[in-house]
């Protein structure tokens, strides 16, 4: 600094001042740094010293997957399907009553009794029921349906936490580059405050920059503020509070950026493996179970019961012990048209339940076409982002030295300082497509958003998207 001061000596009093002016605004950004410092280390120490470990996304998941609402309740679908499995499975299985009876008599017997107690044990079993097994068969095809669905509900959730990771993680990304904006903002500020001291710039820079510091700090709340409603909403799916850090999801990042992929080989993946199919065909099936049901009605059903009775200290000559067997045919010859109205009704709930299934089926080459597409979008964006970021920054430093020389304006340091902030959250938002196309890709072909990675192993690399 002496150095610096003797150097000074022979120049002009406008330029000492500029240069002191120089050198306190250096010392105040400093200051301001290691204040900035200072009160993050006092944020994060309290942190730290409570044990909290950043979070991951894979952490993310396996939380939601254990807390949420929606994942609790996907077993008691399947809970609900199996106790109608055993509600149908009842049709072809005995049926068990026993009943006791206690009569009051106004006249006596012989025995000067007026009570009479008897028992009976009454067991009824179908023999041929034939509207009991499409009953059945529905059922059991339902069961599988809505275990296929608990499995599609919990795959939903896990890819819905991933993405809300994300979007938080992108967040936090985009209030650091608002955070260095605002700070080159300030410095700015202050080194055109001191040339406008110094009479080598005039009044209207100085507002320029003041209103380019306002605007970055809009910017900062803003982010700020999209950060605590990111924050919220990833607390809400993973059932406990989220204040960050997040730790980025470099493989997630690497697989998007740089994974290979065959269009055809991942549809026939996509077939095999995804739940919401597999789920659909056994739901069509169980409609069309449902749907065959009324005609079985135009069988007789043959049932067979046996009743034992008992009373207790019989009068002679009766005995106490008595029993009988029964054969029962029944034959509903007419019942009003209630078969036939049954029978439309659950064949168009059939029929509706197939064209769910082909659409659905269908819907599969879409949507990976279209994840394929977007994923491809998404790096082509995120590469020219990143070049246009790089130039952004090197546009800024230039525009800085060259206005401290006296050769660039204001309004050019402000809009270079706009610039690079706008491809730096352009570089953010990219990313964040990518990844998300990535996990839209995933989502399509029926795997889980975390785990491998959708390349040599699981699919082909004749194609690339």
């Amino acid at each position: 600094m002496h150095f610096a001061v003797k150097r000074l000596e022979p120049i002009s009093c406008r330029a000492r001042l500029v240069v002191t002016s120089r050198i306190m605004g250096h010392s105040m950004t400093w200051i301001r740094h290691s204040v900035c410092v200072v009160a993050i280390a006092g944020a994060w120490l309290p942190h730290a010293a409570r044990g909290a470990q950043p979070l991951t996304i894979e952490e993310a998941v396996n939380l939601a997957l254990a807390n949420n609402e929606r994942s609790l309740k996907a077993p008691f679908r399947v809970q609900t399907a199996a106790g109608q499995l055993d509600r149908a499975r009842a049709a072809f299985l005995p049926t068990m009553v026993a009943a006791g009876t206690e009569t009051a008599n106004a006249k006596a017997d012989r025995n000067g009794r007026h009570l009479t107690t008897a028992g009976t044990l009454t067991v009824n079993q179908p023999i041929a029921n034939f509207s009991a097994f499409p009953l059945y068969a529905q059922a059991r095809h339902q069961l599988r349906a809505e275990t296929w669905g608990a499995i599609e509900d919990r795959r939903s959730l896990a890819f819905d936490t991933a993405t809300t990771f994300l979007n938080t993680l992108a967040s936090e990304r985009l209030l650091e580059a608002a955070q260095r904006r605002l700070d080159r903002a300030i410095a700015t500020q202050q080194d055109t405050q001191a040339r406008v001291d110094a009479e080598l710039a005039s009044t209207n820079d100085a507002t320029r920059a003041s209103i380019d510091t306002t605007t970055a700090q809009s910017q900062v709340a803003q982010a700020r503020g999209n950060l605590d409603r990111a924050y919220l909403e990833l607390s809400f799916l993973i059932g406990r509070s989220v204040t960050g850090p997040l730790v980025t999801p470099e493989r997630t990042t690497r697989a998007a950026k740089h994974g290979v992929f065959s269009k055809e080989a991942v549809v026939r993946l996509a077939e095999s493996r995804r739940p919401d199919l597999k789920s659909a065909e056994e739901h069509a099936e169980s409609l069309r179970q449902a749907a065959a049901e009324p005609l079985y009605r135009l069988a007789p059903t043959i049932g067979v019961s046996g009743q034992v009775r008992t009373v207790v200290d019989p009068l002679p000559p009766d005995s106490s012990l008595s029993g009988s067997a029964l054969l029962t045919l029944t034959w509903t010859v007419f019942d009003a048209g209630a078969r036939y109205a049954d029978r439309k009704t659950r064949l168009a709930q059939a029929n509706s339940g197939e064209l769910d299934e082909r659409q659905l089926r269908r819907s599969i080459a879409t949507d990976i076409s279209v994840a394929i597409a977007a994923l491809r979008t998404a790096r082509e964006n995120l590469s020219i982002s990143q070049e246009a970021a790089i130039a952004a920054q090197r546009n800024t430093e230039e525009t800085g030295i060259l206005y401290r020389q006296g050769l660039a304006r204001a309004i050019e340091l402000t809009d270079a300082n706009a610039s690079q902030y706008a491809a730096e959250v352009a570089v953010e938002s990219a990313k964040l497509s990518m990844q998300q196309a990535y996990l839209g890709l995933r989502q399509a072909l029926g795997v889980e958003p975390l785990g491998e990675e959708l390349t040599a192993g699981s699919t082909a690399r004749n194609g690339a998207p």
